[in-house]
């Protein structure tokens, strides 16, 4: 699910900002813009989003909040060094050429930074807080989605549901013309003497293959746990790799019963139950 997230958090004098974007994706995928300051801590901040999401494209940035404070100050004894050392060139070598101030300018490393090394602990104690934060309104964001994703799917079971009970009711009458066009066949093979042990054999086959109870009761079972779980993201439960299995299993039997149910109405109703389930497969693997 999509979703956005920002926060700011402060490191000592230095003043930061978090941003995390998501994307829809059936897995978890998490990259980090971060300077050079964080990358030791990038190990923490994936582990942190897995904490709390399971699926997404995650991508997070953590950029300074109007450029990190530098603290500068002027090393006078390195620029004495610098000083007596042309002075030498001129005087032992015959050097021409002035040594003025923004000669001195352009030496770094005249120049100290009162910068301390990052600490680890302390960036990721301070990091930690900004980036929860943002989760937390990543989370919300993608919370509200969820529900109209919820919504949706609960559409699409009620359609699939409607057309598993038109082929529940097609069941009976499947089996009657199944032998009814066994026995138009051997009347055309055989003339008017049919012999009805034979075509009682031959109807109880048709029946046996034909019969989609089995089917139809392992799919209500199926249907009533998408429902279930349709109820947990309330709750904020991950249910996305749930509905992934059961969108699979549902898949399952309607293609069972669209081989054994050789009808042309409930072959209609198949291939809409088909369609359904193609948009609650999409729809699901949106869902955390």
């Amino acid at each position: 699910m999509t979703g956005y997230g920002r926060a700011e958090f402060t490191v000592n004098e230095d003043a930061f900002i978090v941003e995390v974007k998501t994307l829809n994706n059936r897995y978890i995928d998490i990259n980090i813009r971060a300077g050079e300051r964080f990358f030791g801590l990038e190990h923490r901040i994936r582990e942190e989003v897995k904490r709390r999401f399971s699926r997404g494209s995650f991508t997070i940035y953590i950029s300074a909040s109007g450029g990190e404070t530098l603290h500068q100050s002027l090393n006078l004894e390195v620029a004495k060094t610098y000083l007596d050392a042309a002075k030498t060139l001129k005087l032992k070598l015959g050097v021409s050429g002035d040594t003025d101030v923004e000669f001195f300018l352009r030496l770094k490393d005249i120049f100290t930074s009162g910068k301390k090394t990052p600490d680890a602990d302390s960036d990721w104690a301070a990091m930690q807080k900004g980036l929860g934060a943002a989760l937390a309104q990543v989370d919300e964001w993608r919370g509200r989605e969820g529900m109209a994703l919820k919504a949706d799917l609960l559409t699409r079971l009620k359609n699939l549901e409607r057309n598993l009970e038109t082929v529940e009711k097609a069941a009976p009458d499947i089996n009657e013309r199944c032998v009814n066009r066994i026995k138009e066949a051997i009347e055309r093979l055989v003339g008017q003497g049919v012999d009805e042990t034979r075509l009682l054999t031959e109807a109880a086959i048709c029946a046996e293959r034909s019969d989609v109870t089995e089917e139809v009761v392992r799919l209500k079972s199926h249907v009533a746990a998408f429902r279930r779980y349709l109820d947990s993201i309330e709750h904020g439960e991950p249910v996305g790799k749930k509905l992934d299995f059961l969108c699979q299993e549902i898949g399952r039997e309607i293609n069972t019963i669209g081989s054994k149910a050789a009808d042309v109405s409930v072959t209609r109703t198949v291939i809409e139950m088909k369609n359904e389930l193609e948009k609650m497969r999409e729809q699901s693997q949106n869902v955390e």
